[in-house]
């Protein structure tokens, strides 16, 4: 998988420290996220990055992007024209976006400020690859990013989306555009939903997107339709009455790869001695753990653990892996030719914690095990279409065959998922 990482990032020129002159520092929180997200391409290897700018020129049937063979800009409207910025564009893969994205349209326009302040924290990164420039999509966002997910996902090249936008505008009487209840109330969603649901996110009626006063919204759902992962926010301040979130959306993990080699292993009847484990300090512990298998979207095979079982997790995600792709007594067992088409994700699970009741528990936040006897049910969180605790607890119960009216013992746990 050659897309390896999905952000969403504010743009305000103050946090560029010439434009700034100290001034940056009311919006440290963002500043640091940002240099967390360089460092972060940087050390992912990244060879060329793909913004989502809504101030580039805009294309109301899909997406544009800036033409040429190289994209350039300064911070000249802002008082710091000695700023400037220039990179190669990546032909070859803005060439597999042409092929596959019927509606891209080339337009000529210099490097923006909210393509120019992530490309600045970049740099100073010593990030040095290759970029291409997208305007945010007016229509579409979400499919438009799925689509440009899965090109870039076929890619030879290791590429990052970054998706830059800010939120309300209206957040405080001084501020650009002074205050509107729907600012405050929009910026709290979209933040709530990258950390619990991003369902709710998708939900923002027209009116309020309009009284807040937002430019990122848009940008914001192409992040969340370019690649499945586990939303986390960063930061989020809004200092000056408008709304800076910095969010990671998706990263790869090594950890999810490495039980995609065990399952292919498997599969080819390859020897594990030749099987490279990856050298995160995680792997050498002994944890319990999930490894879920998903084709086009839809569940391929799960198979886990409550409780860790071999002598470390390294040896716990080859079990599972290979187990979810061949006993899972819900499904035939994947054969080789699938799996190309597989997207695999590894949960590793906390110690699970005795609860006295459901109102300890939340659906996004925590998993639940419950227990009745010889019967055990279990359920991970942040599963699709499981909203309320009462829907967790009725699936489990089911699951386990263990009847409403019977008394259970209810456990809690957390989970840290890892994609590809």
């Amino acid at each position: 998988m050659s897309l390896v990482y999905v952000g969403f990032v504010p743009h305000p020129p103050l946090i560029v420290a010439e434009i700034g002159k100290g001034e940056e520092r009311a919006c440290q929180a963002t500043i640091e996220s940002y240099q967390k997200i360089a460092e972060t391409l940087v050390d992912l290897k990244v060879e060329s990055v793909v913004l989502v700018s809504p101030h580039a020129p805009l294309s109301r049937q899909g997406l544009s992007y800036l033409e040429g063979e190289t994209v350039k800009g300064d911070f000249g409207s802002f008082g710091a024209g000695n700023v400037k910025l220039e990179f190669e564009v990546d032909g070859m893969l803005l060439a597999s976006a042409q092929e596959g994205i019927s509606s891209l349209q080339p337009v000529k326009a210099e490097l923006d400020h909210a393509a120019l302040v992530p490309l600045y924290f970049l740099k100073k990164a010593g990030w040095q690859g290759k970029v291409i420039v997208f305007g945010m999509p007016l229509r579409q966002a979400e499919e438009l990013g799925r689509l440009a997910g899965e090109i870039f996902s076929g890619s030879e090249t290791r590429c990052a989306i970054l998706a830059s936008g800010d939120l309300s505008h209206r957040l405080k009487e001084d501020g650009p555009y002074g205050f509107h209840p729907d600012g405050p109330k929009f910026d709290s969603i979209i933040v709530k939903g990258i950390q619990k649901d991003t369902a709710i996110i998708r939900g923002i009626p027209q009116d309020m997107l309009e009284a807040a006063g937002q430019c990122g919204y848009h940008s914001l759902l192409f992040a969340l339709g370019a690649r499945e992962g586990s939303p986390k926010v960063l930061s989020y301040e809004g200092p000056f009455g408008v709304g800076y979130l910095t969010a990671e959306i998706y990263r790869s993990a090594p950890i999810a790869g490495y039980a995609r080699e065990c399952l292919e292993h498997h599969l080819h009847a390859q020897a594990f001695d030749k099987l490279h484990i990856p050298g995160d300090p995680l792997l050498k512990e002994k944890k319990a753990c999930f490894v879920t298998l998903k084709k086009d979207g839809e569940l391929r095979g799960c198979i886990g653990t409550v409780q860790p079982a071999r002598e470390n997790l390294a040896a716990e995600i080859r079990h599972n892996a290979i187990a979810a792709g061949t006993q899972d007594p819900r499904f035939w067992p994947v054969q080789p030719d699938e799996l190309k088409l597989l997207r695999i994700s590894v949960d590793v699970l906390s110690d699970p914690q005795k609860i006295t009741g459901s109102e300890e528990l939340d659906p996004q936040l925590y998993g639940v095990i419950i227990r009745c006897g010889g019967k055990v049910g279990l359920l991970l969180p942040r599963l699709e279409g499981i909203e309320t605790v009462e829907e967790q607890i009725r699936i489990v119960r089911q699951k386990a065959g263990i009847w409403p009216e019977e008394e259970v013992e209810l456990w809690r746990f957390e989970v840290e998922r890892f994609h590809e």
